[in-house]
């Protein structure tokens, strides 16, 4: 049972993030922000570093298709985006594993290469169409400070989680 853990608490990110962050973020209209959460991101980076190369990068295409499938108008960007983000920051190196500081590094890091990946691809066709400054100033750093906070807020919780998963996957094993 304790195998459907993670993907479970994946998927609920997913949602989150493509339904009820939209709705309980409150709109200003006189400030002219995006708040665009990446939990999935911040997830994978962290399956990646605790599971390792292989999961992360499952996950990754796994849950970036069905974020096309039911979020997006072109299929693959999400796919794509997340597999890369799981091979990219898969390492389970115990210092690192341990580390608060790297988890959040990674994170960051992440969510950033992704956020300018997303942006210049729909530059690119033509789908974005607004200037690299506004972007800056508008949607990535209001985004990155969501996110990195979500990466913050979910770190312990989600270290106890993995750990809690191993052993039982030890368990099974025996």
């Amino acid at each position: 049972m304790s195998r459907f853990y993670i993907p479970t608490f994946v998927f609920l990110l997913l949602v989150i993030e493509g339904t009820l962050f939209q709705i309980i973020t409150p709109s200003h209209h006189d400030i002219d922000v995006t708040l665009v959460p990446r939990f999935l991101v911040v997830m994978i980076v962290f399956i990646g570093i605790h599971f390792g190369r292989y999961s992360s990068i499952v996950y990754g295409l796994v849950f970036g298709l069905i974020y096309d499938i039911v979020y997006t108008q072109l299929l693959g960007v999400y796919m794509f985006g997340f597999g890369l983000i799981g091979y990219a920051f898969a390492y389970t190196y115990k210092q690192i594993q341990d580390s608060l500081f790297f988890h959040l590094l990674f994170a960051t890091v992440a969510v950033s290469l992704f956020e300018y990946y997303q942006y210049g691809l729909y530059r690119l066709i033509g789908l974005a169409d607004i200037g690299a400054a506004l972007f800056f100033h508008e949607r990535f750093l209001p985004g990155l400070i969501v996110n990195v906070s979500f990466a913050m807020i979910i770190y312990f919780p989600v270290k106890k989680l993995f750990s809690y998963v191993q052993k039982q996957a030890s368990l099974r094993d025996r």
